[in-house]
């Protein structure tokens, strides 16, 4: 009776080991994937943050029933805008635009033409780090 009741306990040894590594193991997984995340919502704030765009100007043509609109951007900020992940919308509707350039760099100009239903309008234009700019055109 001595022999098995040092195999049970060396079995109940053995696999408490190996399920407290398990255990372990899986906590620490997921404790780098917490600081992971939390360090890419740092950057992502930093980048938000940092990021500033302004209008400097804009021009209106009519275009038939639409209106054309052109307008001047300036990157006031230390972040590259990439207008090509850009989303714009007037009057709270997403329309599609051209870009001068795909990046608008820090201290760089660059603008953007598109349709607008009537004048005045509404615009928002969301960068691809979440920084919007809102304004009107009358």
């Amino acid at each position: 009776m001595g022999f098995s009741y040092v195999v049970a306990v060396a079995i109940l040894l053995s696999s408490s080991l190996i399920f407290f590594g398990m255990v372990y193991n899986a906590n620490l997984q997921a404790e780098l994937q917490i600081r992971e995340a939390q360090q890419r919502e740092i950057e992502h704030i930093t980048e938000e943050v940092e990021t500033a765009l302004n209008v400097t100007s804009y021009e209106v043509r009519q275009n038939g029933s639409a209106y054309q609109v052109t307008m001047n951007l300036t990157n006031t900020g230390s972040v590259t805008v990439a207008l090509g992940e850009s989303t714009l919308l007037v009057n709270g509707t997403v329309v599609n635009f051209t870009f001068s350039a795909p990046y608008l760099f820090p201290q760089g100009r660059g603008h953007i033409t598109f349709d607008a239903p009537s004048v005045p309008f509404t615009y928002e234009l969301v960068a691809q780090d979440g920084y919007s700019i809102y304004g009107e055109v009358e």
